[in-house]
């Protein structure tokens, strides 16, 4: 400070400025008083900082004491933690070696909780006892059964067993086939066949009793009927839980198997319809003649136009000489064979035409069928099942048709080639009458 008084006086001096005695002491005092505020300040100022300076020791040596606590307690927590775990070896060791095959047998327990599971869902006996799978919940969770499950697993497993040999009569909603819910009497048989009062026989889907689309036949519902009547002691049961009598409704009537033979399999029938009236009009018109013949033949001197035989007696008798006797007889049996064998050539055709046309029908349904396969590989069967049905049902439709007209066409030609044989027989007696007569004439006209 008083070096800075110093150079101010001679700063003063140097410039030469006229300053007065009185002013100069006042900026003296000024300066000084300046002074000792700054030192004041400065001393402050020291004072604090060594007061700052001793807190800070103090919480340096408080963070280092906590620290060392800290790690003491982290050297006792390792301990302790490594102690524990040995403890926990130890016994789980000791819990394995105590359990011994526990485990397995709970393992077992599971795995037959889980199969007897799928087996109360789809069983007929859960439509009298409903939510009763709800005791094999543990089945799907990771933990030991407790001992209320394993006397629930138990309890199910002999009430199956009970119930399988019971025929009970209980209370359930049924879903008919209109799809309709109504509360109804049911008859359960086992674990088999469920059935209504009226015979309906019932199906187990989806933890509800739905009546069959399809029902067996008349006769068995008849019996399911008295049965559930109490009237009878004889039903009909399906061993397979319902799979045999639900493939009824997926087993395709008359109607859907020749729709399944498509254009050619319609082409088949109308054919055989065409073949079957053919059939029969010529079985009438043959009956007909053979009725009309034997009419005939109880006549014989009386030839009617009517008839095959009176046409070929009439033309017979018509002859003078022998020869022109012969030659009108087979000029009427040459009239009389078309009209015998008439209608036996087309029955014929259509016998022969209607394998080929199932062939045919065969062959464009595996065609199809190979169509699907390269669009579509193998993966599904359905998608060939179409062609398949097809190829199969066009090929039965033609056999169908084709068998039953080769025996009718054997039938009538037999019948025709009789008649004609009869006709012929006789043209050829009354031909060797008439030669018999013109024989004894002679001989009379020479004995004369």
């Amino acid at each position: 400070m008083k070096a800075l008084l110093r150079t101010l006086t001679l700063a003063l001096v140097v410039v030469g400025l006229p300053v007065q005695a009185n002013e100069l002491q006042e900026l003296l005092q000024q300066v000084r008083s300046q002074a000792a505020s700054d030192e004041q300040v400065d001393a402050a100022r020291l004072a604090e900082f060594r007061s700052d300076h001793a807190r800070q020791e103090a919480l340096l040596q408080e963070a280092q004491a906590r620290l060392a606590a800290a790690e003491a307690r982290q050297e006792a927590l390792k301990s302790e933690f490594q102690s524990n775990e040995d403890a926990l070896t130890e016994q789980g060791e000791a819990l394995r070696v105590r359990s011994g095959q526990l485990g397995e047998v709970f393992g077992v327990v599971k795995q037959q909780a889980q199969e007897l599971h799928g087996l109360v869902d789809d069983s007929l006996i859960s439509a009298e006892f409903a939510d009763r799978s709800e005791l094999l919940a543990f089945a799907d969770k990771k933990r030991i059964p407790t001992l209320a499950e394993l006397e629930g697993l138990w309890f199910l497993l002999q009430q199956e067993m009970t119930a399988t040999g019971q025929v009970t009569r209980f209370q359930a909603p049924v879903v008919q086939a209109d799809g309709v819910r109504a509360e109804s009497e049911v008859v359960r048989v086992g674990p088999f066949t469920a059935l209504t009062t009226e015979g309906q026989y019932l199906n187990y889907v989806d933890g509800s009793l739905q009546v069959l689309p399809v029902q067996p036949s008349n006769a068995v519902v008849s019996q399911a009927r008295e049965f559930a009547a109490g009237q009878s002691d004889s039903l009909v049961v399906d061993p397979s839980r319902g799979n045999l009598l639900a493939l009824l409704a997926q087993t395709p009537n008359l109607k859907e198997r020749i729709a399944q033979g498509g254009l050619v399999g319609y082409i088949i029938l109308s054919l055989g319809g065409i073949g079957l009236l053919v059939a029969l009009w010529k079985l009438l018109t043959t009956l007909k003649m053979e009725f009309s013949v034997r009419a005939q033949l109880r006549n014989a001197d009386d030839a009617k136009a009517t008839n095959p035989l009176g046409r070929v007696l009439a033309a017979g008798r018509a002859g003078r000489t022998t020869d022109e006797t012969e030659l009108r007889v087979d000029e009427a049996l040459l009239k009389e064979a078309p009209l015998l064998e008439r209608g036996l050539t087309l029955l014929k055709l259509v016998a022969a035409v209607a394998p080929l046309l199932g062939l045919l029908g065969t062959v464009t349904g595996m065609i199809g069928t190979f169509q699907s396969i390269t669009l579509f590989g193998t993966g599904d069967p359905k998608l060939m099942a179409g062609g398949i049905s097809q190829a199969l049902m066009t090929t039965v439709l033609g056999l169908c048709v084709a068998i039953p007209l080769l025996f009718c066409h054997s039938l009538l030609a037999a019948r025709s080639r009789r008649l004609l044989q009869l006709l012929q027989q006789k043209g050829l007696a009354l031909l060797a009458l008439q030669r018999e007569q013109l024989s004894d004439a002679e001989e009379a006209r020479h004995a004369a």
